[in-house]
């Protein structure tokens, strides 16, 4: 029988072989780098400019989903921004109505202080505002409560009290920071009084209803219907040339009249203090 032959491969043999293969190798890449750099730029620009062609309507395509979620994302974020500023909006719409209604309020005040601020103004004489809190108004009194506040020490009782028609009544009570007002409709009420026109003097008299009564009128007296009785001074307390009513009924037996003022809308006064009465000592001398 015959022996086969081996062939046995020793180590140096296949390091040769792979050093044959890297030399192979590298000159391979140094000749596609030689090409490369021969081949004209044109070409490649042409050829990416192909590929470009051909994979940009896959791109498209793959692109799209992610175009319309970010849209989406977009359109989102602005409605949400949208309600919140009209949120805002509202807000400061119903702050602005609120502080449009304090500043009419105030201004309506201002034009009410103005006008009692002028008014009646009488030679060495004080007057103070004050607020009116509540309104008494029944079969026994007609009569206000109102605010002084921090001149409830510079108020006595008998003094005038107005607005911008004319007289209103005279302070009854002072306790505190407040004061009761009697109303000229009260029936305790009796202003001296005098026509503007025809000069004749009365007393004016409340009786609790809206008309006062005109009383100790001269025999020959001339009252008529619509003329204005302003207060004639006498007595002290109240200055005088004050407005007080206006003449509604003047008949031979009766004279009524009735008040400038609307109790209803009588929201501040001024108060006058006129201290012109004489002294105990000063009447007794003169008398």
């Amino acid at each position: 029988m015959k022996r086969q032959k081996v062939l046995f491969l020793k180590q140096n043999y296949i390091l040769r072989i792979l050093k044959n293969f890297m030399f192979a190798g590298l000159f391979i890449i140094a000749l596609l780098l030689i090409l490369v750099h021969k081949i004209d730029l044109g070409i490649i620009s042409g050829l990416s400019k192909t590929v470009l062609g051909i994979t940009s309507p896959f791109m498209y395509v793959v692109t799209l989903p992610s175009q319309y979620i970010s849209d989406a994302y977009k359109k989102t974020s602005e409605f949400f921004n949208v309600y919140e500023e009209n949120n805002r909006l509202n807000q400061e719409n119903q702050e602005l109505f609120l502080l449009k209604e304090k500043l009419q309020a105030i201004e309506t005040e201002n034009e009410i202080l103005k006008s009692l601020l002028h008014h009646f103004d009488t030679p060495n004489t004080q007057s103070y505002t004050a607020l009116v809190i509540a309104e008494n108004g029944d079969a026994f009194s007609n009569s206000f409560i109102i605010y002084l506040d921090g001149a409830s020490q510079k108020i006595k009782t008998g003094y005038a009290v107005v607005n911008e028609q004319g007289l209103i009544g005279r302070i009854e009570l002072v306790s505190g920071s407040y004061a009761k007002v009697g109303l000229i409709t009260d029936i305790s009420s009796k202003i001296p009084v005098i026509s503007q026109k025809s000069r004749d003097r009365g007393i004016l008299i409340g009786e609790n209803k809206k008309e006062l009564k005109l009383i100790f009128t001269p025999h020959l007296a001339s009252f008529k219907k619509g003329d204005i009785l302003v207060s004639s001074g006498i007595g002290g307390g109240i200055p005088a040339n004050i407005p007080v009513a206006r003449i509604q009924k003047a008949d031979l037996d009766t004279i009524t009249a009735i008040p400038l003022f609307n109790p209803t809308k009588i929201e501040y006064v001024k108060i006058i203090a006129y201290d012109i009465t004489p002294s105990k000592e000063t009447l007794e001398a003169l008398q």
